[in-house]
């Protein structure tokens, strides 16, 4: 026991004086320093040993053998383990698979299905995600662009990519030839015979709706389809001049191309927003001051040098795209995919990415995006690539896209009476019902309320009442105290001073169970919220949850699936619906139980106009019923179409709240 005491944390230590001092000198420095502690560790464990046998506790001559003994056995485990854990140590800590820890999170066929755009914005574990507000210090966003460039160019070109692009100037980036792809658990398939010559330097926008494909196209284009995925394949994919079979695996096909989806969960890793960058650099084999150099100026290009020790678990949704956008330019690969990369960045945030894909595409990178906002890539799109139902419907020139694409087309027209057939219900749901609750009676009531992330102050002494029937947008800028408002709405977090009160109960004292019956949310992402094996179960789990008898929650279930425009979904597995059918389908669950309250994370994130048109119906028309409905969002066309009151915050605090006449 003195020996454990005494050598396991003198080995931790060592292991993180070890790895400080190596982190940004040797690429392997998690393993390295791993090992060294391992032996300190050891060999301290022995060495305490040998002193307490010497003490006499064994008398001669058994005593000299016992100290050869121990110095011939442990010895050779001693310096084993040390190279076991080291291994261990290293491929947690930088997986092979990079492209995957920053694209696709890995999910099975079986998840994956036919879904498209994923979004996993975990609501619940964005508890902090606002205590970050702006300070006075230079941003990406006040720079001018000549400086922004200066700084992309710095983190992005080296010599190795210059040899590297000359040597594939001739050949194409990315080649589909009648490639077909049917996910394991798919009864047909998710892209059917694609045709795409990607041409080095080029950049292509892909368009579609929900659930067209898009988001199975990027994972093909990354080799994710071929090497992660248990599905079915036909034709084939190069990637710059190479079959993506040929590839050894995701590690060599990611020294070529970087993902940045919308699922930013799942493409961070590490434990601190600093580590997700350094990883990128370090693999490039540069100099350890060039690493440091360009760590600074990457993290001051995408504004993230406030968070840079911070775990990306704690971080808001804007700032987990950033860190992930920040790590793939690290990795300075010569092409980038991003699906739905700016969903949630704020329009300052999204005028930078913007910046930086104009100068990746100065530097011949190839770049493809997918976006539900095209008219913000117009400026540096090629070509325009339509996906529709799995298959390429069209490829046109930029010019020709954009000359015929109205921006009235992009949600701005969807407002209006077109909101009450919107569900594309049966027209027997509740929309016809008089309003539930009394518009005259308060339901939210925030007085003086400050909420603390350590010294932080994620919520400055906001005070706002809200009334049954509302229907209120909360906008701001990433870290601006969105997050952090809502989650006081349903008792996920508690005020530091201050009082919440929600249905007529104070949030300090309630229970999140007793304040879930008055206050339901809805996550961005809607798989956080679907486990079950049909979209009736999925309903009928809340319903029961609530006390419901079963004789009640069939009729209970027609119609709420009547109001989203689900009838004939009953039986189905929500996986394999699309994006904007499982956003329609985790509203119905909340909204089942009849709660006074309900809350929305970004409810039209990576939707297309269309789906937009029916989530945004669906809330108007619960409005209409007296329902309190609260949306975050950064979305400013659906906010003027359809919000009644806009609450705009800024470093915690409530600095415009304005009422709008809402046709």
């Amino acid at each position: 026991p003195p020996a454990n005491l005494i050598s396991e944390p003198l080995g931790a230590v060592v292991c993180m004086a070890a790895y400080t001092i190596l982190r940004n000198k040797i690429p392997l420095s998690a393993g390295v320093a791993t090992f060294i502690s391992t032996l300190v560790s050891g060999f301290t464990f022995l060495a305490i040993c040998l002193v307490v046998i010497l003490a006499g506790v064994i008398p001669e001559p058994m005593e000299t053998f016992t100290i050869g003994a121990y110095v011939l056995l442990l010895s050779p485990i001693i310096i084993l383990t040390a190279f076991a854990n080291s291994i261990i140590t290293q491929i947690l800590f930088i997986p092979s698979s990079k492209i995957l820890m920053r694209g696709s999170g890995k999910k099975s066929g079986a998840e994956q299905g036919e879904i498209e755009a994923e979004d996993t914005e975990d609501a619940v574990e964005n508890a902090d995600a606002d205590a970050d507000t702006a300070t006075g210090a230079e941003t990406a966003e006040t720079r001018e662009p000549a400086d922004i460039s200066a700084d992309i160019r710095a983190v992005t070109v080296d010599a190795a990519a210059k040899d590297a692009a000359e040597d594939e100037s001739d050949v194409s980036a990315i080649k589909f030839d009648n490639f077909s792809y049917t996910y394991p658990s798919g009864s047909h398939p998710a892209l059917t015979g694609i045709d795409l010559d990607i041409k080095k330097g080029e950049c292509i926008l892909v368009n579609g709706t929900t659930g067209a494909g898009k988001t199975t196209f990027c994972l093909a284009a990354a080799g994710i389809l071929t090497h992660e995925y248990e599905g079915s394949s036909e034709g084939t994919i190069t990637i710059f001049g190479k079959d993506v079979r040929d590839y050894q695996n995701m590690g060599d096909i990611g020294k070529k191309i970087g993902v940045v989806f919308d699922d930013a969960d799942a493409q961070l890793i590490f434990t601190t927003v600093e580590e997700e960058v350094l990883s990128g650099l370090e693999n490039r084999g540069l100099s350890s001051a060039d690493v440091k150099e360009r760590l600074e100026k990457i993290l001051k290009l995408t504004d993230i040098g406030k968070i840079r020790y911070r775990p990306p678990h704690t971080l808001s949704g804007g700032q987990k795209q950033r860190v992930a956008l920040a790590a793939t330019l690290a990795s300075g690969t010569d092409c980038i995919i991003l699906d739905e990369a700016t969903a949630e960045l704020d329009t300052h945030a999204t005028v930078v990415i913007i910046s930086i894909l104009k100068e990746l595409k100065a530097q011949k990178k190839t770049i493809i995006v997918v976006e539900q906002k095209p008219r913000e890539m117009a400026e540096i799109t090629d070509r325009v690539v339509m996906i529709e139902k799995g298959h390429i419907s069209g490829v046109v020139s930029a010019g020709e896209f954009f000359d015929n694409y109205r921006d009235d087309d992009d949600i701005a027209d969807l407002k209006g009476g077109d909101s009450d057939s919107a569900s594309d219900g049966d027209g027997n749901g509740s929309g016809t019902q008089e309003a539930e609750f009394d518009r005259r009676e308060t339901a939210i009531k925030i007085t003086d309320l400050v909420h603390k992330y350590g010294e932080n102050r994620g919520i400055d002494g906001v005070s706002v009442e809200i009334k049954h029937g509302e229907l209120v947008a909360v906008i701001g800028e990433n870290g601006s105290g969105k997050t952090t408002l809502s989650k006081h709405l349903n008792g996920l977090l508690k005020p530091t001073s201050g009082d919440v009160i929600v249905a007529g109960m104070n949030t300090k004292e309630a229970t999140v169970t007793e304040l879930a019956n008055h206050a339901g949310l809805v996550f961005q992402n809607p798989d956080t919220m679907l486990f079950e094996e049909t979209v009736e179960k999925e309903i009928l789990f809340g319903l029961k949850n609530i006390g419901k008898k079963e004789e009640e929650c069939d009729g209970i279930i027609d119609g709420i699936l009547a109001e989203v425009g689900l009838s004939d979904k009953r039986k189905v597995f929500p996986r394999s619906m699309s994006r904007g059918e499982r956003q329609r389908l985790a509203i119905a669950c909340v909204t089942a139980m009849r709660p006074e309250i309900i809350i929305l994370d970004e409810p039209t994130t990576g939707l297309d106009p269309i789906e937009a048109r029916r989530i945004m119906g669906i809330l108007t028309k619960l409005s209409r019923q007296g329902h309190t409905v609260i949306m975050v969002s950064h979305d400013m066309k659906i906010v003027r179409n359809y919000a009644q009151r806009i609450i705009k915050m800024a470093d915690g605090r409530i600095v415009e709240d304005i009422r709008v006449k809402v046709n």
